[in-house]
């Protein structure tokens, strides 16, 4: 006489719970991430101001980085960066033509421009930047700076 052996049922994981582990574990990263606000690969340290302006649309500013790259195989002389990249100075009409387009018609001519830069960077640079930025016709130039105390 042959005996059969009881199939036992295979034990199954259930899947039912899954949604919310996976909501939790996304939930957790999302509040203890950091987020950080600039990845610029420029040092810039701002020099001291004389006269301060308020600018009341701000949704006008765009920004220009002028500093030394904190990656010394990047080299050792100032660096232009927009919208955290390296230009050079011949990419500034792209970048202005690219920022009046974000811009919209009304407000093309009046683009401000941020110059952001480094207390040790060379004059020579920021005039030749200011000439390439009055040659695309973005002539509203500001120099960020910190308060003078």
């Amino acid at each position: 006489m042959k005996f059969r052996q009881k199939e036992k049922p295979k034990p199954e994981i259930s899947t039912a719970s899954m949604p919310d582990i996976v909501f939790l574990l996304l939930f957790f990263f999302m509040v203890t991430a950091t987020i950080d606000k600039s990845q610029d690969q420029l040092k810039v340290e701002i020099p001291q101001a004389q006269a301060i302006t308020k600018i009341q649309k701000k949704f006008l500013i765009r920004e220009l980085h002028v500093g030394f790259p904190k990656n010394p195989s990047r080299g050792t002389v100032p660096r232009i960066s927009a919208n955290e990249r390296i230009i050079d100075l011949s990419e500034i009409g792209n970048w202005v033509h690219e920022q009046k387009t974000d811009l919209g018609e009304a407000y093309k001519d009046q683009m401000i421009v941020m110059l952001k830069a480094d207390i040790d960077v060379d004059m020579g640079l920021i005039g030749d930047i200011q000439m390439q930025l009055r040659k695309y016709n973005a002539r509203k130039v500001l120099f960020r700076t910190l308060e003078d105390i």
